[in-house]
């Protein structure tokens, strides 16, 4: 007894001494919540939507704030966007950029102030930030071969491409470039831009059709190729003059492609997933950085060596049905999606 009371007698001069000093024995402050930044310069489409939800998304998951600069802007724009979220005191940042080359040097003010920065949709140079992308130069050069192939090598093509100068675009175009250049039967007889957009590329590729009388082949990107799709219907050509076609992986895109499917069942096409949920994978890459775990080096890869690529996923003919099902809640202007699994993500790790 005598012993248990000296116990107590310390334990209550221990504490008083604690409350004197200003500090409680057991109840240490909480953590302040992470904030996270989105930067993104371009709403003009039902994918950017759907890349900001997919941010949200993954920060409620892990119960961290958001701060949100989403805004139709240019280069000096989004500069002020990243600017505007490094004076708010993000812990990290997610950057959707305009331009691989003019938002470095506010990139760097960012990681000399200790916020973590990733980059989506696009890569970048540089050795204190991280890209968390697909392959955007295969993801085009996936479908530009299976259009090669489908033409057997030989035939007339014209290529309908997204916003001129954007990051994204220009390495897809670079993919398409480097297959026609390895295939000398592959004529490109008319380039163009459908400014990512399905009525606009609807036109362009209506008016590729009426100058080129037998054109075998049109390429282009997500966004546009349902316009392209829809088009070729529009064009009163019979079944056997349509050029071959790439097709969309939205739910409006899927759709069209079963409709056709259901009227002509050797009709083929094929579509290659660009996930809006690179948004939501980058949320969980920066979280790990900031936990203080360390990305394996060895699964860093890319032109610069800095980027983390997402698997990419192909719609065929062989897995259209599954996907049909995938979608059949989802509304036409819906993505097809892909998030990283837990798993996935922890393998870029140590």
């Amino acid at each position: 007894m005598k012993r248990l009371k000296v116990i107590s007698v310390v334990m209550v001069l221990s504490m008083a001494i604690l409350l004197i000093a200003g500090c409680a024995p057991a109840a240490e402050a909480p953590a302040e919540k992470l904030v996270f930044g989105l930067s993104n310069s371009w709403i003009g489409s039902e994918w950017r939507s759907q890349m900001l939800a997919n941010f949200e998304l993954a920060c409620e998951e892990l119960g961290i704030e958001t701060v949100v600069e989403h805004a139709d802007t240019d280069v000096p724009g989004q500069i002020a966007q990243i600017n505007n979220l490094i004076a708010k005191g993000v812990d990290a940042l997610i950057i959707n950029p305009a331009d691989i080359a003019a938002l470095k040097p506010v990139m760097d003010e960012a990681t000399a102030q200790g916020i973590v920065v990733i980059i989506i949709d696009a890569e970048i140079a540089g050795d204190d930030h991280v890209n968390v992308v697909i392959n955007q130069k295969e993801w085009a050069s996936i479908s530009a071969r299976w259009l090669v192939e489908k033409l057997g090598g030989e035939g007339d093509i014209v290529t309908i491409e997204g916003y001129l100068g954007h990051p994204a675009n220009e390495f897809r175009m670079e993919g398409v470039a480097e297959v026609l250049a390895a295939n000398s039967g592959i004529n490109l007889v008319g380039e163009d831009t459908g400014l990512w957009d399905p009525a606009t590329a609807q036109t362009v590729a209506a008016n590729f059709i009426a100058a080129n009388p037998g054109l075998d082949g049109i390429w282009t990107q997500d966004g546009m190729a349902e316009g392209t799709l829809l088009a070729v219907l529009a064009s009163g050509l019979s079944y056997d003059e349509w050029p071959q076609v790439v097709c969309e992986a939205r739910g409006s895109g899927l759709r069209s492609w079963q409709k056709v499917l259901d009227e002509h069942d050797d009709f083929e096409c094929i579509a290659v997933i660009n996930p809006p949920g690179c948004a939501y994978d980058a949320v969980y890459v920066a979280n790990n950085l900031i936990m203080g775990k360390e990305i394996d080096a060895e699964k860093l890869g890319g032109q610069f060596g800095n980027t983390l690529y997402k698997p990419l996923t192909v719609i065929d003919k062989d897995n259209l049905a599954d996907w049909m099902a995938e979608i059949a809640d989802k509304a036409d202007g819906y993505t097809i999606d892909k998030f990283m699994t837990s798993a996935e993500i922890d393998a870029w790790f140590k």
